[in-house]
């Protein structure tokens, strides 16, 4: 049996939302047999993610908990409601795990993310990374297992905690099978429901500083002016949710369109002339990939884990190097039409796939359980 934590499965959690969800979908589709709990929290908006598409596995389980994840209460209330299944599996799709599970006996898997507020303490407060780092030698201390999404997570865990002692094992995130280049006429009715012009570079995602969007927006005031265009000037889209913590002067030319609904996404992507991402740091990067998967060419922060997803099917810039990226956004914008580069892009993204992520992590739930072959 697996209990899944699939809290985060809403839609104030994007990003581990959508992880959590087609992992536990490709998992149930490869092992329709496999008994699991999927805990989830009713109360919190999810417009995105349709529980009740699971339920057709026979032996999935869904258990209502009113505590969101991150609450304190989490930490007593979740092991309690976990004790009438001593033994089975648990696994929790990030760093967070509640410190009641720690103390089961039974095998605990997590997923982490990333590690970006040790990688950039900058942005966070002391405090706050002294819990993150405690946090973490908890769960190393305690799982059987540990879920990255890429090589460039598990060299920070070595780097930030040395030699650990759970199973490490690399399950990279794909894009959704709707992410694929749409027709001219869903792209154009995406242009005209969010009133953009023809030609438009795209970056999807938050505003947090690890995004870079600050260096983003100065790049772009500086190669605005010398980007071709075939008729309104260019502009730089911003999508994705906004943290009022962290405000940025837009600007000329620039556009915040909110969080874009699930359907409407991949013509966004489709309809843009280049993607850019500029992250100081990633665990992964999935908009890279849905970009590419759509045949966007990108240009985007020359990190590792972004040099995993892309491979040499992106243009790279220094992201602390704000000339460097205008530089290469120029040079990108002024090819992003070469339908061989589109071509690259479409490959690069098909290597990676929801079916290979749910076997690799089946093959860790087998490695630290009883889980049968």
């Amino acid at each position: 049996m697996i209990i899944f934590d699939g809290r985060v499965i809403n839609d104030r959690f994007p990003g581990i939302g959508r992880y959590a969800y087609r992992l536990l979908e490709a998992i149930l589709a490869l092992e329709p047999e496999l008994e699991v709990v999927l805990l989830y929290t009713p109360a919190l908006p999810n417009r995105r993610w349709d529980l009740q598409r699971l339920t057709g596995s026979p032996r999935l389980r869904l258990l209502s908990v009113s505590i969101p994840p991150f609450h304190p209460a989490e930490h007593g209330l979740i092991p309690w409601l976990l004790r009438r299944w001593p033994e089975a599996l648990v696994h929790v799709p990030h760093y967070a795990v509640p410190v009641g599970l720690l103390w089961r006996s039974s095998p605990l898997i997590a997923t982490l993310l990333d590690l970006i507020p040790l990688r950039l303490p900058e942005a966070w407060p002391a405090f706050q990374r002294t819990i993150y780092r405690l946090w973490h030698r908890l769960v190393l201390a305690r799982a059987r297992a540990l879920l990255t999404l890429s090589e460039a997570t598990h060299q920070d865990l070595l780097r930030f905690f040395g030699p650990i002692r759970p199973l490490v094992i690399i399950t990279p995130a794909a894009a959704d099978p709707d992410y694929v280049p749409r027709r001219p006429q869903e792209v154009a009715a995406v242009r005209r429901r969010y009133g953009l012009p023809s030609s438009y570079a795209l970056y999807v995602g938050i505003n947090k500083p690890s995004k870079n969007l600050g260096r983003l927006l100065e790049a772009w005031r500086r190669v605005r002016p010398r980007l071709r265009s075939d008729g309104d000037p260019p502009l730089l889209v911003l999508a994705g949710p906004w943290d009022p913590r962290y405000p940025l002067r837009l600007g000329e030319g620039v556009r915040h369109v909110g969080m874009v609904p699930e359907e409407a996404l991949p013509a966004l992507y489709t309809g843009a002339r280049l993607f850019v991402f500029p992250s100081l740091w990633e665990g992964f990067g999935l908009p890279a990939l849905e970009a590419m998967a759509c045949g966007v060419p990108m240009a985007c922060s020359d990190i590792p884990a972004l040099r995993e997803v892309a491979g040499e099917a992106a243009r790279f810039f220094d992201p602390r190097d704000i000339e460097s990226m205008a530089q290469v956004i120029k040079e990108a914008w002024d090819h992003a039409g070469d339908p061989a580069w589109r071509a690259r892009c479409r490959a690069q993204a098909a290597r990676f796939s929801w079916e290979e992520t749910a076997r690799r992590t089946l093959e860790a739930y087998r490695a630290v359980s009883c889980l049968g072959s």
